[in-house]
């Protein structure tokens, strides 16, 4: 089969062109729901165990719900065989082991650039930005305007339309985006994000996760002969994570043509990472608790709440300008900062506190030349790499930061977690703004932010991360 035809498939299979793939999508599915009811099952389950018969245990109901779990594990177990056999199904043909379709030739007539698709090696094989953008617009038309010619496209080339887990009847509920769509936005948003690309994340199997954090050691003791040995057991707590729905809300014309399948999908793609990092980083540095944040408390909130003084750092008095931090205080702040946390250390602040701050440190330390002047400022200061987030304090000049945070120092991923309920869906709303001949397309993600170890009260126990507060 020429790999130009319209009829390229992107596997064939033993029974009909494309059943493997389905079937491979329907099983994850419906896996990934019985996952979830296993995980609640389990949950009663364990409340159950605590209650007295006083309280209303009843034995039989307690293993009714013991055989219902082992059910559905075993069902659970029967499913990832059937996965197997469905990947064992797919085999690839002739001029189709690419895994994005190819776009055609009119397709990529630009007006301009790719900004945000860039050429990616799979397997060895170059997959075009180009042909993954087309993939995406072409998913884009199918599953949220219904365009038939595009799902029939989707259809034929192995593209799934997939419905998100638990969200209902289409007009209700969300689609799965493709992966050649998530996998630009994973890209970008780590890229965009400081939050996302820094803590350490951890996936979550359902809404509320409890994920273990490791809070003391093992202690030896000396002992003489024929003495008992003290016992000692290393210390545990939970980092708690529960995750909240994020949604980025915007309205688009109801007609989309093939030829602009490409520049749709790579604004589209640019601009729900760029937020959903943007918010993420708001969130993990700012969040003061509120509904605004989803609840989640910001490092620089809790840098200066009084339950974890030892964390912060005053600068020397009267320093509550910029331009009135100096290289004491900085060197001040990373003194505070555990051993344990330095290897992977870094600053953390805005672009106009680095240029203001660090930049005239740099620039009127002694010993500078002509051309070290004349080059651009490098974001690295005293041997350690700086990162910059427009969500950390942007104001210099006036701005009084009396007892207010003005950057960090230290090992976000050490203090912070980041926890990932599922990945993005979409739907369409065809109402809100029916009178402009327009619909309303809606992303989601989940996820969950947890600054877990911001130091004590108690000075001497310092945290991960420091952070640098003004005085006047």
């Amino acid at each position: 089969m020429k790999r130009g035809s319209k009829k390229r498939q992107r596997f064939a299979c033993v029974s009909s062109p494309n059943a493997s793939v389905i079937l491979s999508t329907e099983i994850t599915m419906k896996k990934h729901e019985l996952k979830q009811a296993i995980g609640q099952a389990t949950d009663k389950l364990l409340e159950m165990a605590g209650t007295s018969a006083k309280d209303g245990f009843d034995e039989n109901v307690y293993k009714a719900l013991e055989a219902e779990i082992l059910s559905m594990k075993e069902q659970a177990d029967r499913m990832d065989s059937a996965e197997k056999v469905a990947a064992a199904l797919a085999s690839p043909i002739e001029g189709s082991e690419r895994p994005t379709p190819r776009a055609p030739k009119s397709a990529y007539r630009l007006y301009s650039s790719l900004k945000n698709f860039k050429d990616r090696q799979i397997g060895g094989v170059e997959i075009k930005a180009e042909d993954q953008a087309y993939t995406v617009g072409m998913w884009f038309r199918a599953a949220i305007f219904g365009n038939e010619s595009a799902k029939v496209w989707c259809r034929e080339n192995g593209v799934p339309i997939a419905k998100a887990q638990g969200e209902g009847v289409d007009s209700a509920g969300g689609f799965l985006v493709p992966e050649e769509l998530l996998a630009n936005i994973i890209v970008l948003r780590e890229q965009y994000g400081v939050f996302r690309r820094s803590a350490f994340t951890v996936p979550m199997g359902r809404d509320l996760v409890n994920w273990p954090r490791r809070i003391g050691g093992l202690t030896s003791y000396f002992t003489g002969e024929s003495q008992a040995i003290t016992e000692s057991q290393a210390a545990w707590d939970n980092i708690a994570l529960s995750a909240k729905k994020l949604g980025i809300l915007v309205r688009m014309s109801t007609e989309i043509e093939e030829d602009a399948v490409i520049s749709i999908a790579d604004w589209l793609t640019g601009e729900m990472a760029y937020e959903f990092a943007r918010k993420e980083d708001d969130c993990g540095f700012n969040g003061d608790g509120t509904g605004t944040y989803g609840g989640i408390r910001g490092t620089l909130t809790l840098a200066i709440d009084g339950n974890h003084n030892s964390s912060k750092y005053a600068a020397a008095s009267p320093h509550n300008l910029i331009s009135e931090i100096d290289m004491t205080d900085l060197v001040g702040l990373m003194g505070t900062l555990p051993y344990y946390a330095k290897p992977s250390a870094k600053w953390y602040m805005s672009n106009p506190v680095f240029l203001s701050l660090l930049g005239r440190l740099a620039a009127t330390a002694g010993g500078n030349r002509m051309d070290v002047l004349t080059g651009q400022i490098a974001e690295q200061f005293l041997g350690y790499p700086v990162v910059i987030s427009q969500l950390m304090p942007l104001s210099t000049g006036t701005t009084d930061y009396n007892a207010k945070g003005i950057l960090h120092f230290g090992d976000l991923r050490l203090s912070s977690a980041l926890g990932e309920r599922r990945q993005i869906t979409m739907r369409r709303s065809d109402e809100r703004w029916f009178e402009n001949d327009q619909i309303g397309l809606l992303a989601t993600e989940r996820f969950d932010i947890n600054n877990h170890d911001m130091g004590d009260a108690i000075a001497g126990k310092a945290g991960p991360i420091v952070t640098l507060v003004g005085t006047t």
